[in-house]
């Protein structure tokens, strides 16, 4: 069976797919975006991290990864003075799970997957075991003198343009947060991103998932 028949396999699945099937589909495509064309493996880039953030115990080496980091740092910079809902709803937006929803119906068009991935109740299951799978998983910068020269542009713009001095965005993970333990009545258990800062300040921002 070659890789197309195994994805078109495990998304068949629909709404009853599981964590398991989940991890093996995302190592799946990430296998056949290597075959993809140089060129078009671009549009997929999102999906690529995703597929990389579910793969490995940390990620250090993506620019993609880096620039989420951007991201989400100049969208912190933007709301700091917002209502927590605005917070909550923009930073949920800069970690890309819409990006990645698009991306990867554009490429299971491309290669020909039939998919119900567009139907809320079959693409709810997925991102749930999606997230599940990747919480835990730090997406930060390496050291400062291990940056590659890309690299080193995006933490220079992240720098450049930090929450408060000294206090740019190097670190996120996604991690569940028993908010019952911290006395916030009627929240409960959430899927929370954690963002830490060059002055290892720690930012819980519960997310729209």
């Amino acid at each position: 069976m070659d890789l197309l028949e195994k994805i078109q396999r495990l998304v068949n699945h629909g709404s009853q797919i599981d964590e398991d099937q989940v991890r093996s589909l995302m190592i799946l495509i990430r296998k056949q975006l290597e075959l993809v064309d140089k060129n078009d493996r671009s549009q997929y880039s999102t999906v690529n991290l995703f597929c990389n953030w579910c793969a490995h115990t940390e990620i250090t080496q993506s620019l993609v990864g880096l620039r989420l980091l951007g991201r989400i740092n100049d969208t912190l910079v933007k709301v700091k003075t917002s209502y927590t809902d605005e917070v909550r709803k923009e930073l949920s937006q800069a970690v890309g799970l819409d990006t990645f929803q698009l991306e990867i119906n554009l490429l299971f068009e491309k290669l020909d997957i039939k998919h119900q991935l567009s139907n809320k109740k079959n693409w709810r299951p997925f991102l749930n075991h999606l997230v599940e799978i990747i919480k835990d998983v730090p997406l930060a910068f390496p050291p400062v003198s291990k940056l590659s020269k890309d690299a080193r542009k995006i933490y220079k713009k992240i720098i450049q343009n930090p929450i408060k001095s000294g206090a740019g965005v190097i670190f996120i993970t996604l991690r569940k947060v028993d908010f019952s333990l911290l006395d916030a009545n009627g929240l409960g258990e959430m899927m929370c991103l954690l963002i830490q800062t060059e002055d290892s300040t720690t930012i819980v921002v519960p997310l729209e998932i």
